[in-house]
């Protein structure tokens, strides 16, 4: 079409950027910074030809700038937007290759509640755009589950949120009474956390964004394995997690500079089985050597624990993941969905 054109994006030249300038995506993640259009000038835009792809405009402003380009060569970090055929799509100049980053193109907050009409919804974590094919009102909240505008339902679903929030991933039989439970419990507020400095959005920020998980820092994280009394997890820049076994994987976590998390059922579960002033004093002791279960000089009465252990929710629905991922679902059609990263 003879209106399809492209704009190239580069960070602005300020103090403001000059820790993310010529880093990939991994890295901005470690960092915890993201993508934003208010970081970036509009540097160059052009027609959009028949043959122009990715590749020829990375070839061109590197080797052939044209006259009028003022920029640097196209680089990692830089943005390169296609208007094409009545579609926008941003792509980040990535330390290998391109990666879709349909965040740029979005307002800073979502002005405008998500509905069954929304079109083009960006996922945290997620590559591409989605639209919502159903609603559920969970304990007076609207969820959506949303389907991949590009795979369709050839890949897993996603739930987010009014607001955009994601609550589920990797979702492959709809409101299913797992992910119910699931919502229900990231919904859930906490009157205690493990480590207050660092907060769901210090988490999301770093990359990893499943509510379902507490954050904590490294230097609380050592308390509570001391401890012995829940199962700690290292959490991943790449939205992963992994359970921590061993003194050996944990120093290697904390030497990566790694956020740890527990499963938001095992802390509540933790503060209900008499914790609580245990869970306080961790989060408020400046000298970590004096948690001993007395908070304030006050002796913490003990209450017995809980021996009838609930399976864990984090558990159960990545069970259940891989049983519908390999075909096996009770009751249920078989199904074998990829998650949309797969099918790049």
């Amino acid at each position: 079409m003879a209106n399809n054109s492209y704009d190239i994006f580069q960070l602005k030249n300020d103090d403001s950027t000059r820790e993310l300038r010529f880093e990939g995506l991994r890295r901005l993640a470690k960092m915890g910074a993201k993508v934003q259009r208010e970081n970036y000038d509009l540097i160059y835009n052009a027609p959009l030809g028949e043959k122009d792809t990715l590749d020829s405009i990375y070839e061109k402003f590197n080797l052939y700038h044209p006259e009028d380009f003022r920029g640097h060569s196209l680089s990692v970090s830089d943005i390169v937007v296609f208007h094409k055929d009545g579609v926008d799509t941003a792509y980040y100049v990535d330390s290998f290759g391109f990666a879709e980053v349909p965040e740029f193109l979005l307002v800073q907050a979502m002005e405008k509640a998500i509905s069954m009409e929304s079109e083009q919804i960006a996922v945290a974590q997620h590559i591409g755009t989605w639209h919502p094919i159903e609603k559920q009102e969970i304990d007076g909240r609207l969820y959506f589950l949303l389907e991949h505008d590009t795979y369709g339902d050839e890949v897993a679903s996603v739930i987010v949120d009014e607001k955009g929030i994601l609550y589920a991933q990797e979702v492959y039989d709809g409101f299913s009474e797992e992910i119910v439970d699931l919502i229900r419990l990231q919904a859930a507020p906490l009157e205690v956390l493990p480590d207050p400095s660092v907060s769901a959005q210090d988490m999301e920020k770093y990359g990893y964004s499943f509510l379902g998980m507490v954050p904590m820092s490294a230097e609380t994280a050592e308390q509570y394995y001391k401890q012995g009394s829940m199962m700690l997890y290292a959490l991943h820049p790449d939205g992963t997690e992994s359970v921590i076994g061993n003194e050996k994987q944990f120093q290697r976590h904390v030497e990566l500079g790694g956020l740890f998390g527990v499963e938001k059922q095992d802390w509540m579960k933790y503060l209900e089985n008499g914790e609580y002033l245990r869970a306080a004093e961790v989060s408020e002791e400046q000298n970590y050597n004096m948690i001993d279960g007395r908070n304030n000089n006050r002796v913490a009465k003990k209450e017995e624990k809980n021996t009838d252990e609930k399976p864990s929710l984090l558990g159960r629905l990545k069970e259940k993941q891989e049983q519908l991922s390999s075909g096996v679902k009770k009751d249920a059609p078989a199904q074998n969905k990829k998650s949309e990263r797969d099918m790049q």
